[in-house]
Order: structure tokens, then C-alpha cells, then sequence
């Protein structure tokens, strides 16, 4: 009988122990659903940092049923703390509605160090209280804080600061269940782990908020640059072609100049032409980025648009003693394109071509079709492109070093601009080349 009774003790044992891990195991995973929904919420509405702190704070009051809930931020500009979002318990509702304003509408001078959750956040500490008062004293009066813990049956808070960085930027107020409750060791796992996860939420969002105020004020100040290159283009091409048409006639029309006046004028005309380009390049590029670069299309016969960027160039190529070659075509090549558009394109490489291949060095441009495209290959005899700045040299701006190095006339843009307007004609350009055996590029349109 003795026996029969251990057992039955034994047996009555194993059976509360299975069934407060049970209730343990369920309580964990109950936690665990909570650390991920708060994950959920953070990811899901990181844009807005009061919509995270609410859903947040709701969170943990409805699904770990924690009294109250409280996240605070430091406002700097007012030297207070006050609340991004609170959540209360609804047994909190039996409160009179002018006490839950004031337990709502917490602010809590940066001054007041006798407050405890100033006290957290100068010691960057945890701070426990089972007083409300220590909280509240500014906006409640002792006893009406006890009361309130009396009618919701609060037994204690917990102070975190939240930190970020090594710096305190709020505090994080929790209010656990009642102490009659089952309290195991995860429950203060899961209060310790609460800040932390709150503390990142918000840095997130804060990250994300600077990012998104920085991006629109980066693409504030670029359509302010685009309308600023805009208007100073327009405005210096007129001037300046003014400028070219006087030392144009003064070098055409003047039968006594002196020959060093003439030289002089000569080296301004140039100068002015490499400014009249610069200007047409800054204003192609605001137009290609405001999207407002227009086609005016047409059919036009490709061999016949480049040879005559050819015979335009043959007087550059025949100063520096080059071999200048253009490839006759025996059919007409017909694409659907903007023809001075196109023969900027054509200008700007091939006018690259001559200018980086050394003097008595070859150019040679001659064509290639199929599958309804036709390609135009221009090959030089120059130093070549490694293959680290082959990408580079059709970015804005993408001179390369060694041009930068002798000091070759250029501004990076015209490659950029050949690109662009290109892709506009549904077309491509291409580079192959290795250091010292010379370029070819490799211009790909559909043909009508």
C-alpha cells in the first residue's frame, strides 16, 4: 500500500512538472512569435517611425499581456522626453479619462534627475520601480499614482534607456504582469531582450528617414543643377558664337593683319570652338537627364552620314600625317535616326580616334551587317584601353588617367553623350582593345 502510494506520488509529481513545462514551453513560443511580429512590423513599416512604436508597443501589451508599455525619445530642441508611443492594458480602462490623458501625454524634462527614468537614461542602467510615482511625479500626485496601481494591479516598472551607438536617445517603460501570474525566467528574458529590439527598430527607421530627407534633397539639388546648366548654356552659346563669328571675319576679311596678331586669333578661335563644344556637351547632358533629348527621325543612308563626318575630319588626320581610312560600302545602309544627333556620335569617336592615335598612326572605319542591324567598326593604331577602364571611358567624366596624365585635350563627356544617344537610337557601342595594340569601337544600329 506504501508502495502504491509513492507511485501515485511520484506519478502526481511527474504530472505537475509535465505541465508546468508544458505551460513554460508554450510561454516561450509565445515569446518567440512576439520577437518575430516585431521583426514583421519593423521591416514592414520602416518608413515611419511613430507607425513602428505604436504597432510595436501594441504588440507587446496584446500578445505578452504586459500592463503597460511606454517608448520615449529625447527632444533635443525642448530638452524633454516625451512619448513616440504608449500601450495600455484594458484593465488600465477603469481610469478615470483625465488621469489616462495625463498617463498618455508623459514629458519629462531633461533637468529633472530626481525622476528615475532620467536616471536610466544619465546611467544608461536599467532602473526597477515599484513606486509609479517615481515616474509620474511631475503630472500625478502620490496617491493618485497608487491608486492607478492599485485598480490595474501594477506591481513593478522597468526603466531601459535605449541606446544606440553608445548613446542614450530615449527610454523603454514596461509594466509585467502581476505577480499572481506565472512568472518563469523567460518572461525577464523576454522584458531584457525588448529594448534592444526597440532600440534597433528605431535606429532603422531614423537611418531610413535621413536617407529618404538626403535623397530628395540630393534630387532637389540635382534639378536645380540641370536648370542651372540649362540656363547657362543657352546663355553663354550666343555670346560665345558671336565671339567665334568676329574672329572669323577679322581672320577672313582683313587683307593687312600682322602675323602675330594673326596667330593670336588663330589660338582664340580654337579656344572658342572647344568652348562653343563644351557648352553643346553640358546642355546634351541636362537634356539627357531631364529625359527632354528628343529625336527628330528620319531614314537616312549610315555610310553616307559618316563619310561625311570623314571628309569633315580628313584635314585633322592629313596634319598629324595619319593614315585615314574609310571602308566604301557597296549598298545603302538605312536606319531610322536623328541625323545631327547620330553624327555627334560619329564625331565624337572617330574625332577621339584621331586624337589619341599618335602621329603617322592608322584609322580605319568600315562596316558590317547582319540579323537586320548594321555595325560601324573604327579601328586605331593608339595605346590602347585596359580592361579595367573600358566601362569607365563611357561613364560622365570618364577620362583616364593616362589621358589626364599628358594632358590631352578632352572633358570625359563626349563618350558619355555618344552612349546615351545611341541607347536613345536602340542601338549599342561597343569597345575592344589591349594596352599597346590599339582600339576598335563598335557602333550597333537596327537597320530599317
Amino acid at each position: 500500500m506504501l508502495d502504491q502510494n509513492v507511485a501515485n506520488a511520484d506519478s502526481k509529481h511527474i504530472a505537475e512538472e509535465l505541465y508546468k513545462k508544458n505551460l513554460e514551453l508554450a510561454e516561450v513560443n509565445k515569446s518567440l512569435a512576439l520577437l518575430r511580429k516585431i521583426d514583421e512590423i519593423v521591416l514592414s513599416s520602416v518608413i515611419d517611425i511613430k507607425s513602428v512604436a505604436h504597432q510595436v508597443t501594441d504588440a507587446v501589451v496584446s500578445e505578452a499581456g504586459f500592463k503597460a508599455v511606454y517608448i520615449l525619445l529625447k527632444d533635443n530642441k525642448n530638452r524633454l522626453l516625451v512619448p513616440l508611443a504608449v500601450s495600455l492594458n484594458k484593465s488600465l480602462s477603469q481610469i478615470d479619462s483625465d488621469l489616462l490623458r495625463a498617463i498618455y501625454s508623459l514629458k519629462v524634462p531633461f533637468t529633472d534627475e530626481s525622476n528615475i527614468i532620467i536616471q536610466a537614461i544619465n546611467d544608461q542602467k536599467m532602473q526597477r520601480t515599484d513606486n509609479m510615482f517615481a515616474i509620474f511625479k511631475s503630472y500625478l500626485t502620490e496617491g493618485v499614482c497608487k491608486k492607478i496601481q492599485d485598480i490595474a494591479r501594477i506591481k513593478y516598472f522597468h526603466i531601459y534607456p535605449l541606446i544606440i551607438r553608445d548613446e542614450a536617445i530615449g527610454a523603454f517603460i514596461i509594466s509585467p504582469k502581476e505577480e499572481s501570474a506565472p512568472y518563469f525566467a523567460y518572461q525577464e528574458n523576454l522584458i531584457e531582450r525588448l529594448p534592444g529590439v526597440i532600440s534597433i527598430a528605431i535606429d532603422n527607421t531614423l537611418l531610413y528617414q535621413n536617407i529618404e530627407r538626403t535623397n530628395i534633397r540630393l534630387k532637389e539639388l540635382d534639378i536645380l543643377k540641370d536648370e542651372f546648366v540649362s540656363i547657362a548654356s543657352h546663355e553663354l552659346r550666343t555670346p560665345l558664337t558671336a565671339i567665334k563669328s568676329y574672329i572669323w571675319m577679322t581672320l577672313n576679311k582683313s587683307t593687312d593683319l600682322n602675323p602675330q596678331v594673326k596667330s593670336y586669333l588663330e589660338i582664340a578661335a580654337s579656344e572658342i570652338e572647344h568652348l562653343i563644344k563644351l557648352v553643346q556637351n553640358m546642355l546634351t547632358i541636362s537634356r539627357i537627364e531631364s529625359q527632354r533629348l528628343e529625336l527628330t527621325l528620319e531614314n537616312i543612308d549610315l555610310y553616307e552620314l559618316v563619310k561625311q563626318v570623314f571628309d569633315t575630319l580628313k584635314i585633322k588626320a592629313d596634319e598629324k600625317q595619319q593614315t585615314f581610312i574609310l571602308v566604301p560600302y557597296p549598298e545603302k545602309l538605312l536606319v531610322s535616326a536623328d541625323k545631327d544627333k547620330l553624327t555627334e556620335v560619329f564625331e565624337n569617336i572617330i574625332g577621339n580616334a584621331l586624337k589619341y592615335t599618335p602621329d603617322r598612326g592608322k584609322i580605319t572605319i568600315h562596316f558590317s551587317t547582319g540579323k537586320d542591324k548594321t555595325r560601324i567598326h573604327i579601328t586605331d593604331t593608339g595605346p590602347g584601353i585596359s580592361s579595367d577602364n573600358q566601362t569607365k571611358i563611357f561613364q560622365k567624366f570618364g577620362r583616364l588617367e593616362e589621358a589626364k596624365h599628358n594632358r590631352t585635350p578632352g572633358t570625359g563627356l563626349g563618350l558619355y553623350i555618344s552612349k546615351q544617344i545611341t541607347d536613345l537610337h536602340k542601338g549599342s557601342i561597343n569597345v575592344e582593345s589591349e594596352l599597346g595594340k590599339g582600339s576598335t569601337f563598335t557602333v550597333t544600329l537596327p537597320m530599317v
